[in-house]
């Protein structure tokens, strides 16, 4: 009777060790599978990142807002972005491409940031001298030889 009790507690350390090594190598195979996601800037103010590298898809952040609220969002197009020489930006708890195509002249850059071209438009969120930085726009963004931020507005000659 003895023998037969110790052979039964002997099966169950054993089966108990099987299962829980079948499950610690399902689990590194579902973590070594998992897609890494692109560079960015943006991985500094967003977490719990998920990429579809087939779908070449973020599709689904939590960001962070100016007012420290977190946004989930999503970006599609990772690889376009980067190989036009653009960043992948957390811009108010939303993914967007910025820098592509940027005029690079003046001083603005350092004051501001999320940066991109619409058509001939520049638009960026720059930092006034109080307050929270603002979403502003300054048109014909290439005719100029000179870009500063202006308490918080784009200005350009």
């Amino acid at each position: 009777m003895r023998e037969t009790r110790a052979v039964r507690c002997d099966m169950w350390k054993v089966s108990f060790v099987i299962c829980c090594f079948l499950a610690v190598s399902l689990l590194g195979a579902v973590c070594a599978y998992a897609d890494t996601a692109p560079n960015g800037s943006y991985k500094k103010t967003c977490t719990a990142i998920y990429y579809n590298a087939s779908a070449d898809r973020i599709t689904s952040a939590s960001c962070k807002k100016m007012n420290g609220k977190s946004n989930t969002t999503q970006f599609n197009n990772c690889s376009q972005c980067i190989n036009n020489g653009g960043d992948i930006s957390n811009c108010d708890g939303t993914l967007e491409c910025t820098g592509v195509n940027v005029p690079n002249v003046g001083s603005y850059q350092r004051s501001c940031f999320c940066c991109k071209m619409v058509g001939s438009t520049l638009g960026c969120y720059c930092k006034p001298k109080k307050g929270t930085s603002k979403w502003t726009t300054l048109s014909n963004a290439g005719n100029y030889s000179d870009i500063w931020n202006d308490d918080g507005k784009l200005k350009g000659k």
